[in-house]
């Protein structure tokens, strides 16, 4: 009898995920079948929908799988050989309170999932989930490779390998994918690479999720940094290669990170701040737009329900076939199973593999597997000036995983005004109102903290407060409230160069 390969997606909801991941199981039942997929999520109509979409990739390109659906994790997990996890907690209607309440008290956030307080109470509400689906998996399946794609990927990391050392998890994310795109490839052409030789340029990389760097890049043997470095400038001012605000960094700091720029930027307030966010600095996202995500996931909805036809069924065929690209969320898996130490892009508790940072944070560092386990390549520390920037975020995760799991308002605090971010605008007052206002809107994922949470009459007598009819249209959402000091201005850039 073939082995039967057993593979649960815990967030099998979502309209960004879920087709790309069920692309990537159609690639490696190619391989490796049968297959049982799960699928399962707390929304029983988003499960329906993007089930039947899963069921129509299945018919459509005739593969060995069998699905099934569930709201209910536990009829899942038994005996799982992969777990993937890609959550979010109060999707959009958090996220709304995320990006809008800290622009009320002049912190834009052009993403809010990482860093700043958006990316705080993500993981801060998260992270009590996260406990609850590793105790099943390590009681369930304890054997499980389990791949997360959630975010923030730092903190909710740390809270797993410090609470359950002894699972196979490992955070993902396809940032450096960038790395090996046409744009990319036309800079590195400029820089002596030929076109038709990408084999034969290898880098090494480290850093922390959205804010890695390439630490060396070569070329048949051949240090490419020194034509990098001298052609940075002219890649910022042309926009030709993508990311101008990346090659920015290069030429100020000698290093380029290869994370999207808008992820980049919220690590290094001093170029994305209230001051000038509205100028669309170096053609970065103003702000996040939670609106236009919802209006993504209608459109990917209606499609969905569009192709279920049988005269429309060729749409599913055309569009959603099997691959290894999109999410890449199976080809580690693939090369586990055929034990090939290929390196893959993995959050990992660090340990020493870069040691300039703190052992108890997460890095982002190419890791492979032998014999189905997971090894990471040791990268060692950090340029110092690139180390400088990373470092306040990486001694930052600890305090993010105590405020989640102690539900002590303190705690939170603590992590607030240790992000960069929060930092910028130097008031402790506004950021601990900050983020009493967060906590009291987004009270219904925060249970940790119920006793804590002030009530709407406590909210309205705090010097520093947001109203109900300031955060429900579009256009009041995105108007500010409290503005920092002018004198901040001299903070930022262009005026701190």
């Amino acid at each position: 009898m073939p082995k039967k390969y057993k593979i649960v997606y815990i967030g099998a909801g979502s309209f960004r995920f879920t087709v790309p991941c069920g692309m990537n199981v159609l690639d490696f039942a190619e391989s490796f079948h049968p297959v049982e997929l799960w699928f399962v999520d707390i929304n029983p109509e988003r499960l329906k929908l993007m089930g039947e979409g899963m069921r129509q990739m299945i018919y459509m390109h005739r593969k060995d799988i069998e699905l099934h659906l569930t709201t209910d994790r536990t009829k899942a997990l038994e005996n799982a050989d992969y777990v993937l996890v890609s959550i979010s907690i109060g999707m959009q209607r958090a996220e709304w309170f995320d990006i809008h309440i800290p622009l009320k008290f002049g912190l834009p956030q052009n993403t809010g999932d990482t860093v700043g307080p958006g990316g705080i109470m993500r993981a801060v509400r998260t992270i009590p989930v996260y406990m609850e689906i590793f105790k099943d998996v390590s009681e369930m399946c304890p054997n499980a490779t389990i791949l997360s794609y959630t975010n923030p990927q730092s903190s909710l990391m740390l809270s797993v390998f410090q609470n359950y050392p002894n699972l196979q998890a490992v955070g993902l994310c396809h940032e450096l994918f960038y790395v090996q795109s046409k744009k990319f490839g036309k800079y590195l052409t400029l820089c002596g690479a030929e076109k038709k030789e990408e084999n034969h340029v290898t880098f090494k990389y480290g850093g922390l999720n959205h804010f890695s760097w390439i630490l060396e890049l070569e070329y048949n043997g051949k240090d490419l940094y020194p034509q990098m470095r001298e052609n940075a400038q002219f890649a910022y001012e042309s926009g030709k290669f993508g990311r101008p605000f990346n090659y920015r960094l290069l030429n100020l700091y000698d290093y380029f990170p290869y994370p999207g720029d808008r992820h980049v930027a919220e690590f290094i307030p001093r170029y994305y701040n209230y001051f000038n966010h509205n100028d669309n600095p170096f053609g970065i996202t103003e702000l996040r737009n939670v609106r236009g995500i919802n209006i993504q996931r209608r459109l990917v909805d209606s499609l969905i329900q569009w192709a279920k036809s049988d005269r429309n069924r060729w749409f599913i065929w055309l569009v959603a076939r099997p691959m290894e690209g999109g999410e890449k969320a199976l080809l580690m898996a693939k090369d586990r199973e055929r034990n090939l130490p290929k390196h893959h892009v993995c959050n990992v508790l660090n340990k020493g593999i870069i040691p300039s940072l703190p052992e108890n944070c997460v890095v982002e560092v190419p890791c492979y597997f032998e014999d189905g386990k997971l090894f990471p390549s040791k990268i060692g520390p950090l340029p110092k000036q690139v180390n400088e920037l990373v470092m306040p975020h990486a001694k930052n995760h600890q305090n993010i995983v105590n405020a989640a799991l102690s539900g002590d308002p303190e705690d939170l605090l603590k992590a607030l005004l240790a992000d960069p971010m929060c930092q910028f605008i130097e008031d402790e007052e506004k950021i601990e109102a900050l983020m009493y206002n967060m906590l009291h809107y987004e009270r219904r994922w925060y249970p940790k903290f119920s006793e804590s949470i002030p009530s709407f009459q406590e909210i309205k007598k705090m010097k520093y407060h947001v109203l109900p009819k300031e955060l429900m249209t579009y256009k009041d959402a995105r108007r500010e409230k409290y503005s920092p000091d002018p004198d901040l201005k001299s903070k930022a850039w262009p005026q701190a160069g």
